[in-house]
């Protein structure tokens, strides 16, 4: 039998006013199983408190929780005919539920924003909605359908321009599918009006508007279905249109400063499929309402090989609807890092170091693509799921987030981050990142969910390469611990003429010296004290320069007449306006190279012009230092010289 009360020394009932009372646990409360309470006024867990319900509780007013909530089993009842709005808040800024129920007849719960609302098995909205304000978020354990006439209302705020693209993806559904008509709402006035959630306008001109309501435009609204075929996967949609749970859609802004939706529905929990095969592209999105882990999304599906990384687009101060006016880019996420897009300095404050970079956690409503690198299922599930804020490391990307270049020390045992910048003549920043991961499979090798291939290469563009395949331009490389003899290829396109620059962006818990090594010279450039000025010829560059972390050790080397007999070849300036470069053993000599400390190419002398054991060349330069490149039958050999 049921008990309908419970007494325990620590939970005391507080009267402030001859109108108003307060309960308050101070120590610990344990409901147990079978046993039914009532509350009828203000319950506070202080600090330090332990709240356990695994009996059927019933609250008629506010839940403010500073301390400790759990709980096995059991079922916890915003139920009230009296109080319009209660509210679930406090400084712990979480709280936990087995079993939720909603029936306040009125109005409905507001969770405050930062607050994340735990629910290990059912939510069932019987009467009233639950209002999850700006951050807070819903996170569920069990894969069980969420049930009752009442609505989950969760805020998002996109790109405020009317020419900008936002990815989004619904965390709510109307029996099984999204349609922005009856799922999504003008969020203007949510802060004092949180329940309310006036209609959207929808027209089909090509501009959304900052009216009242506000007006989207659904020229703009399109699916992509699983596509090799670019811009012909594509689907246009309108506001009736049904978008299946976990599905990305485009849209545009209203032209109004932080602009805020609403999405009100059943709220989506459990496991969702997507079928997929080998080269298609798909647009996804975040289906739930609380931050999703990507990290865990790439590992769950990297069994198979599918999801290697993931890509935003971000908007980079579109000021046009004509499509090669947009001015955006994509930003990259897997289990190593993420990385900004490359975009052209000025424009919202992204293409540089500063950009638009994406942390491990998907905010609430985020899209993004996948390309498939296998066929096969993309699975999204609650285990994915996790309390994380925008304010943390989960960001509706539209605001910047900066990384330090600054250092004191590197934890070996955790991930370091080195973030390489690439600057072409018309001032577009392409960054990259090298990521050492100790504990993982991630190698030199080509590592999936750890690598990551580069969405939009530009004409000039700087990658990484991996095991030698000069067909893919890697934008993520992940390694395993750090070790100081690595060396990292990279990839070098230069299509135009003028300044080709390559610097450190930042850096995350390393303190070691970046190099940038020229293979062909033999010659290193530390990134930690200047950046790295390009000024060779155009041309593609996929052997030439690499990152190492030494210094090489052939860059002081000098030569003069007393080491010529220990020297298969030797080069040297004989002061007198000539280079001299001696065979003195039995290599052959195949051409002589010699490069200013630029790396440009001042001199090449093809030795089958010459029959003598000794080449001179006529070098009248101005006085500096320049290195002589002579090319064998056995390799390569590297010198050094002063004039």
């Amino acid at each position: 039998m049921k008990q309908n009360y419970f007494i325990l020394v620590c939970l005391f009932l507080i009267c402030r006013t001859s109108l108003f009372s307060q309960i308050v646990n101070e120590g610990i409360i344990q409901i147990k199983s079978g046993t039914e309470v009532y509350f009828g006024e203000e319950y506070t867990n202080k600090s330090g408190a332990n709240h356990n319900n695994d009996g059927d509780l019933y609250l008629n007013h506010n839940f403010n929780n500073n301390g400790i909530t759990s709980a096995v089993s059991g079922t916890t009842f915003f139920k009230s005919t009296t109080n319009a709005i209660q509210t679930i808040s406090g400084s712990t800024k979480e709280i936990n539920f087995f079993n939720l129920e909603v029936d306040n007849s009125t109005t409905g719960v507001l969770v405050e924003d930062n607050f994340g609302l735990f629910v290990t098995n059912t939510l069932t909205l019987t009467s009233g909605d639950l209002r999850l304000v700006d951050e807070a978020q819903l996170i569920q354990v069990n894969n069980v359908a969420n049930s009752g006439s009442g609505n989950l209302l969760r805020d998002q705020q996109g790109i405020s321009t009317i020419y900008g693209f936002n990815y989004w993806s619904s965390p709510v559904h109307i029996d099984g599918v999204f349609k922005l008509s009856t799922g999504l709402f003008d969020g203007t006035d949510a802060a004092s009006n949180p329940f309310s959630t006036p209609s959207i306008n929808y027209a089909t001109a090509l501009d959304g508007a900052a009216t009242s309501p506000i007006t989207i435009s659904t020229r703009w609204l399109y699916t992509y279905a699983p596509n090799s075929a670019g811009y012909s996967g594509w689907i246009k949609r309108d506001h009736n249109s049904e978008i299946a749970i976990a599905t990305g859609y485009s849209i545009k802004g209203t032209g109004a400063a932080n602009q805020n939706y609403i999405f009100k529905g059943t709220p989506n929990n459990g496991t969702y499929t997507f079928t997929v095969n080998n080269g298609e592209s798909v647009l996804l999105g975040n289906p739930y309402p609380s931050a999703l882990d990507i990290t865990k999304f790439i590992e769950d599906n990297d069994d198979t090989g599918i999801v290697n990384q993931i890509y935003f687009w971000v908007d980079g101060g579109s000021d046009s609807h004509v499509l090669a006016n947009y001015k955006g880019g994509y930003a990259t996420r897997n289990i190593t890092a993420g990385v900004a897009p490359t975009l052209i300095p000025g424009t919202s404050g992204l293409g540089d170091a500063a950009g638009k970079i994406p942390g491990q956690y998907l905010a609430v409503g985020q899209g993004f693509f996948v390309d498939a690198t296998a066929s096969g299922t993309i699975t999204f599930n609650n285990a994915q799921r996790d309390f994380v804020t925008e304010a943390g490391d989960s960001e509706f990307l539209k605001s910047a987030q900066k990384a330090s270049i600054a250092e004191t020390g590197t934890d070996l045992s955790k991930n370091s981050i080195i973030r390489i910048g690439y600057r072409d003549p018309k001032g577009y920043h392409r960054q990259i990142v090298l990521g050492f991961v100790p504990n993982s499979p991630a190698d030199i090798n080509f590592n999936p969910g750890y690598d990551a291939l580069m969405a939009d290469p530009r004409i000039n563009e700087l990658f990484f390469i991996i095991e030698n395949d000069l067909t893919r331009k890697y934008v993520i490389e992940g390694v395993g611990s750090y070790d100081d003899s690595i060396e990292i290829p990279l990839g070098l396109l230069m299509a135009e003429e003028g300044q080709h620059t390559i610097m450190l962006d930042a850096v995350e818990n390393f303190a070691e010296t970046v190099y940038i090594k020229d293979n062909l010279l033999n010659t290193t450039h530390s990134l930690c004290d200047a950046s790295f000025n390009l000024n060779i010829s155009t041309g593609n560059y996929l052997d030439r320069f690499s990152i190492v972390f030494k210094p090489s050790t052939n860059q002081t080397l000098a030569v003069d007449d007393e080491n010529i007999a220990d020297e298969k070849i030797v080069a040297f300036y004989d002061k007198n306006n000539s280079i001299i470069v001696k065979n003195t053993g039995s290599k052959e000599i195949k051409n002589i190279t010699i490069f200013n400390l630029l790396g440009q190419q001042i001199v090449k002398v093809n030795k089958n012009s010459y029959t003598n054991a000794e080449v001179s060349i006529p070098f009248y330069f101005k006085e500096g230092v320049y290195v002589i490149v002579v090319d064998t039958n056995l390799g390569r050999e590297t010198f050094k010289i002063v004039n």
